[in-house]
């Protein structure tokens, strides 16, 4: 899941006209691309639980939009098949292509998961959002037989005071080759818009993958989350 994290900015700077004038400051009206010639910089600091090992992580993101359909990112790249006009009211479409996990492995060796998802947004009014995913990842195993993967995500928008946004999401991994058949991942969150270029906000998470049944190591995995972000874009 930490693979899943939203981010905390690293520094700020002036933001361009451009991208205050076009990249909306309520989270409910955003696109799922950036916009042309914006580049957003993030991380974000968790505190987690696998099992009864505890740990602090630190996760840290960058993205650029080449165009406003396209945005290429540390994890990938994704492009946007189908628009909302103005940003408004309706369905949006993006296809993304990239890096969907990694995991280590004593015996084993590392596996890397190599995956495509098709991502929607349906925006009903400037304040409640509907979101989902349908993924296929590929798990290139080191030393075992690669693995299949197919994510099903839905997940809801709201904002429930100003600049105040609201977020949740369930996630149901349906694993083909691993020793569980299925798992469950659920976040939430809330974001603060302290400018049109600024957020900041708290997370929390819980997944029922459990590395070490499936033969890994716990260290890129965790069953329970909690943590702060923040993200510039300019």
């Amino acid at each position: 899941m930490k693979k899943t994290l939203t981010s905390i900015a690293l520094f700020l700077a002036s933001s361009s006209a451009f991208a205050e004038r076009e990249y909306p400051q309520n989270p409910v009206l955003r696109p799922l691309t950036l916009t042309d010639g914006t580049i957003s910089v993030s991380g974000a600091i968790a505190i987690g639980e696998e099992k009864d090992e505890s740990r602090r992580e630190l996760n840290i993101s960058a993205a650029y939009g080449l165009t406003d359909n396209l945005t290429i990112g540390l994890g990938g790249i994704n492009y946007r098949v189908l628009a909302r006009p103005g940003n408004d009211v309706g369905l949006e479409l993006a296809i993304g292509v990239g890096v969907r996990g990694f995991q280590e492995s004593t015996l084993h060796g590392d596996s890397v998961g190599y995956g495509v998802d098709l991502n929607g947004k349906y925006v009903l009014n400037q304040d409640i959002a509907m979101l989902f995913s349908l993924g296929y990842v590929k798990w290139d195993e080191e030393k075992l037989q690669n693995k299949d993967e197919y994510r099903y995500s839905l997940g809801m928008q709201a904002n429930v005071v100003k600049d105040w946004t609201a977020n949740v999401t369930y996630t149901y991994r349906d694993l083909k080759d691993f020793v569980q058949q299925d798992a469950h991942q659920v976040s939430v969150g809330l974001n603060y818009a302290y400018t049109n270029n600024i957020d900041m906000g708290v997370f929390a998470g819980y997944s029922n993958f459990d590395a070490q049944e499936n033969g890994y190591k716990l260290d890129n995995s965790l069953e329970r989350l909690a943590g702060i972000y923040t993200t510039y874009r300019f």
